[in-house]
């Protein structure tokens, strides 16, 4: 096998076996870390999925995978506000009365939101195993199956350029979408220890639009429990103006990070 190159089915057989341990250990304590395995490696299936479909003359593997996927992102939506919570609980600081408001009200949703994975998960995962191992099943003549790296970030770029929102419009929810591709960008271009250098490069725009939106969601929660008077309020909105600045000024740096991206979906269209 080349150095540096991928294996699909097996990083997603190594990938399902991790989300099964992190569904275990969520059931187990729901805490910030378990929380953040759970979603995130999830994330990293729904990645290989989308990698394995950019990939010709694989087996049959489609209802399986449409069905794990499915489920798969129940869950890991489920449990999006917990982490979501436990991100803009690390935000506020400390020693303040309106800090104690927020902080206290972050820790009665949180309370709400892991009792609603939790159900998620008992709910979801027998069904969500039996479609893993379906589609584990499916894929398995493909299990010796390697992408050389410099094919995997042609791949990567083209699948970047297909799904990533223009971000010359520039709104609040092109921003956020811009931010979603590349983190999934991200997970599949670590797919491979050769191309870790492209998904480092994914994985920064990640976090300025990642540090922007936990801002932006801060700042609006705030202001409804708090009021347009408040000096935390405020303190947050300059986070949020400063940290939009950032990642728009990251974004600016992007066509020329990612200049082969538009030439290869430009060359799948044509």
């Amino acid at each position: 096998m080349a150095a540096g190159s991928a294996h699909p089915v097996r990083t997603l057989r190594e990938l399902v076996t991790l989300f099964e341990a992190a569904m275990t250990l969520t059931v187990a304590e729901p805490g910030p870390r378990s929380v953040h395995q759970l979603r995130t490696t999830a994330r990293r299936i729904e990645a290989q999925l989308e990698l394995l479909a950019l990939l010709p003359d694989l087996p049959d593997h489609a209802k399986p995978a449409k069905m794990a996927h499915k489920l798969l992102r129940k869950i890991r939506r489920t449990a999006g506000p917990v982490r979501d919570l436990d991100v803009q609980r690390d935000l506020v600081p400390f020693k303040s009365d309106e800090a104690d408001q927020l902080r206290s009200l972050f820790q009665r949703r949180r309370k709400q939101a892991a009792k609603k994975l939790l159900n998620a998960i008992h709910k979801r995962r027998n069904k969500l195993t039996r479609a893993l191992e379906a589609l584990l099943e499916a894929l398995a003549p493909a299990e010796s199956l390697t992408i050389p790296a410099a094919h995997l970030a042609t791949l990567v770029l083209g699948w970047y350029a297909d799904n990533a929102p223009v971000a010359a419009k520039q709104n609040h929810r092109q921003l956020h979408g811009i931010r979603k591709a590349a983190k999934l960008a991200r997970y599949i271009a670590e797919s491979a220890a050769s191309t870790r250098s492209l998904a480092r490069t994914f994985e920064s725009l990640q976090q300025s639009g990642g540090n922007w939106h936990d801002w932006l969601t801060l700042s609006a929660i705030a202001h409804r429990e708090l009021g347009d008077s408040s000096p935390l309020v405020q303190t947050f909105a300059r986070h949020c103006k400063k940290s939009l600045v950032d990642y728009r000024s990251h974004l600016k740096s992007l066509p020329q990070l990612l200049a082969p991206a538009s030439s290869v979906a430009a060359r799948r269209r044509a």
